[in-house]
């Protein structure tokens, strides 16, 4: 598997029962509702736009899924490039947590850096994968937001620097 070369500082028990397909597009339970609920009130001028939708394209790579299996959470660490990523239930968890489906609904974060910053899918143009770092502290489509990190899971975790360094 790709994620073998990587030293794992935090392995958990692999993901061995089948997820539903629509796990990251089905819609809001009464307690993610309420959590976003939370975070319009932090907005009362109006700064949070109105809840969106769960775009249909929320999904997981065959390569996230690859690493869930081997462990469901976890950490890897290269060098510098620290990779704190999420459970499969903590994926879904994270994206509404952070306010996601109101400021760049197409991201889905799948891991910390360590240091706020969140490691996500852009899945923003169908079909495609390519791996961002997002600022936890400013979530959105605009360019000092986010930066592209690679392709695959792969590359991005074979640099050793740390993503920090991709936004300044």
């Amino acid at each position: 598997m790709w994620f073998n070369k990587f030293n794992f500082f935090d392995k958990q028990s692999g993901l061995t029962e089948p997820f539903p397909k629509d796990f990251f597009t089905k819609s809001y339970s009464e307690s993610e509702l309420e959590a976003l609920n939370n975070i319009r009130k932090l907005y009362p001028e109006g700064l949070a736009p109105n809840i969106v939708s769960i775009p249909k394209q929320l999904r997981l790579p065959e390569e996230y899924i690859e690493l869930l299996k081997h462990s469901n959470g976890g950490g890897i660490l290269n060098g510098e490039r620290e990779f704190g990523y999420f459970s499969f239930d903590g994926i879904r968890e994270m994206y509404i947590a952070y306010g996601f489906p109101f400021w760049a609904p197409a991201f889905l974060p799948v891991a910390f850096n360590g240091g706020g910053k969140f490691y996500a899918y852009d899945l923003r143009e169908e079909g495609k994968f390519p791996v961002i770092v997002v600022s936890s502290g400013n979530i959105g489509y605009e360019e000092d937001c986010w930066a592209f990190l690679g392709n695959t899971m792969e590359d991005v975790l074979s640099n050793t620097t740390n993503i920090e360094d991709e936004l300044d």
